[in-house]
């Protein structure tokens, strides 16, 4: 018997929109500018709403697709709750 913990994805939002370029980039200086002033933002889908509060250290994923004519850009934030700076000192 083992005692790991089994671990159940649980997909909050999953969303696609067609919109203008502009207002893509403009959606992601939104975000971007609240992660840099507030470290968190909201996000509200289908009348529910999330407070997305990432830790201090995230993991950057980009990944850019070609298939056939068709281009695929992602950006993917990965953290761990409770994941915080890792360091040591002496004081």
């Amino acid at each position: 018997m083992s005692n790991s913990k089994r671990s159940t994805k649980v997909v909050l939002v999953d969303h696609e929109e067609k919109m203008s370029l502009i207002n893509a980039a403009e959606f992601l200086e939104t975000l971007a500018k609240k992660l840099r002033e507030e470290g968190s933002f909201t996000l509200t889908h289908d009348g529910q709403t999330h407070h997305v509060t990432p830790t201090s250290r995230v993991e950057l994923e980009i990944k850019l697709e070609k298939q056939n004519d068709k281009h695929t850009f992602e950006v993917e934030l990965e953290w761990r709750e409770g994941d915080q700076n890792s360091s040591i000192s002496i004081g």
